[in-house]
């Protein structure tokens, strides 16, 4: 009511007028009838102003009620399909008002049996998107139903050997990886990955291709090409991820890597229990399936202690096992085995960043069955990491001459233990975001994250392999011990420096230089990475 008065008043109504001060010998009785007079004049400007309010209201009422109308009567309009033929404007991402896109999305559909196969346009669905730098770049519409979130990771390497006269090995920059990633989902249901790289060949090519399927979280199909769920260091996490610049010895060399197949994984038992089952094209070497037969492989993580109030620091304990069964089927000479790299072809590049401690005889051929195995455990609580493996497989190879294919046998472990001296807390690896970053250009002078590790890895073949004829045990060794020890240092969330060294003893003299003759039981590699990934 006081604001419809002041109202009144700023519409330029002159207020009544003050009662005025009584003079001598004016009598009380007309003293009250003009004070009876005010009183009514003000009641009539508020009675006035609330019946102003009361129609302007009203008024609104009714231009809502005929845009509500109007919105009814055009919506038969916009729903109505167009043929594919027919013009249309082109659907521009165009920004809105409120800093979103609306994007257009055409859709083809089947008309019903009997009317022929006919395919056209249905109205363009309009989604509001909403933009974010979270984990990569992403779009997503309101409900979250829709997203596509684009990552990179580029990984620099600067390598120095000793002695520094080997061959092929030799110092220098090597790029390892270069990656672009997109992924999201359309709908909840339909989760995608499509990813492409670079590698220390120089080749782009498909990295990860493939759909996953959720209907539950307890049960998911994913289809295409995609990480093989072999060994807690491969399958847990990725490169970008890592404690030390590569993995371990055994499955560097020996893992599955990448392939096409059919997957169902899930998780289980309020997520403590997660599995993975499928089969894959099975090749070894390059990209293309070169292989007839199929990997069965499976994998299974367990944290028993995840929803435990008692026991908090042993919350992101795991233990675990995987393995996979499979065969080759078409002759194929062996990659030669490495201390610093996985890589899927041998050319000169792959040959120049990595030591080679076993090269196979020219004549020599995996062919037929392979198997392998291994049981992992690892530990995040507070800052620490620790991560353990041991794995444990077996080729079939086959040189001319021989009567019958010969079985391999190979073993290996290794054991990584870390610590976030800035404070950092882990439950898993993944991004870290350091508590102080290191970004001048932000005025932020913070050390960063720092985690220094180590690590022990251990590799070791069957004497078969010599004396078999398959490798000169004059020039290559079946064993070896490798230590890695070093620095961490993640400048800001998105970009991390690693500093290694690691230094390789060999079961027997290795050949580092054919020319010169050069043998050693032993030799280093001096090892800084510099990675970008968001």
């Amino acid at each position: 009511m006081a604001a419809s008065l002041t109202s009144s008043v700023a519409a330029g109504d002159e207020p009544p007028a003050a009662l005025p001060p009584a003079r001598n010998g004016e009598v009380l009785e007309d003293r009250l009838r003009k004070l009876e007079s005010l009183n009514e004049q003000i009641l009539r400007r508020l009675e006035d102003s609330e019946r102003d309010r009361r129609a302007t209201h009203e008024r609104y009422e009714r231009l809502e009620e005929r845009y509500r109308d109007l919105s009814r009567k055009m919506e038969p309009a916009l729903r109505e399909p167009e043929r594919w033929d027919s013009p249309r404007p082109g659907n521009r991402t165009e920004p809105s008002a409120s800093g979103e896109a609306r994007v257009g999305r055409e859709q083809g559909r089947r008309r019903g049996s009997g009317q022929g196969f006919e395919s056209f346009l249905e109205r363009s669905e309009e989604l509001p998107l909403r933009a974010a730098l979270e984990e990569g770049f992403t779009l997503k519409s309101r409900d979250d139903e829709y997203q596509l979130r684009f990552r990179l990771l580029d990984q620099t390497d600067l390598k120095v050997f000793s002695p520094g006269d080997q061959v092929p090995a030799r110092s220098g920059l090597f790029i390892p990886r270069v990656r672009f990633y997109w992924e999201g989902q359309l709908t909840r249901l339909f989760q995608y990955e499509v990813s492409i790289q670079r590698s220390v060949e120089g080749v782009w090519d498909l990295l990860d291709g493939n759909v996953n399927v959720v209907p539950d979280k307890r049960f998911q199909v994913r289809f295409g090409r995609m990480l093989v769920p072999y060994s807690y260091d491969w399958y847990d996490h990725l490169e970008q991820y890592f404690i030390t610049p590569e993995r371990s010895l055994f499955p560097l060399n020996f893992g599955l890597s990448r392939s096409a197949g059919l997957m169902a994984h899930g998780f289980l038992f309020d997520d403590r229990l997660e599995y993975a089952a499928g089969g894959f094209d099975g090749h070894l070497i390059g990209l293309a399936d070169n292989n007839t037969t199929r990997d069965a492989v499976g994998y299974l993580n367990y944290r028993p202690f995840l929803r435990s109030e008692r026991m908090p620091l042993l919350r992101n304990f795991n233990v675990g096992a995987s393995g996979f069964l499979g065969k080759q089927a078409n002759m194929l000479h062996p990659l030669p085995l490495r201390t610093s790299i996985q890589s899927s072809e041998n050319d000169e590049a792959a040959q120049a960043a990595s030591s080679i401690f076993l090269r196979y005889n020219d004549d020599t051929v995996d062919f037929g069955g392979r198997s392998a195995t291994a049981l992992h455990m690892a530990w995040y609580a507070a800052g620490f990491s620790f991560e353990a493996e041991w794995q444990g497989g077996r080729d079939h190879v086959y040189r001319p001459g021989l009567h019958a294919l010969q079985s391999i046998p190979a073993t290996g472990n290794h054991f990584t233990l870390s610590y976030f001296l800035t404070g950092e807390v882990v439950e898993r690896r993944q991004v870290v975001t350091p508590l102080r970053p290191f970004d001048p250009a932000r005025g932020l002078w913070g050390p960063g994250a720092l985690e220094p590790y180590a690590r022990f890895s251990q590799l070791s073949l069957g004497e078969a392999v010599f004396t078999g004829g398959f490798a000169d045990p004059n020039q290559w060794t079946r064993s070896i011990d490798l230590l890695d020890v070093g620095l961490n240092w993640y400048l800001t969330k998105y970009i991390k420096i690693y500093f290694d060294w690691q230094h390789s003893m060999y079961g027997s003299p290795v050949l580092l230089n054919p020319s010169k003759d050069l043998y050693g039981r032993t030799n280093d590699l001096f090892w800084i990475r510099g990675q970008l990934y968001y």
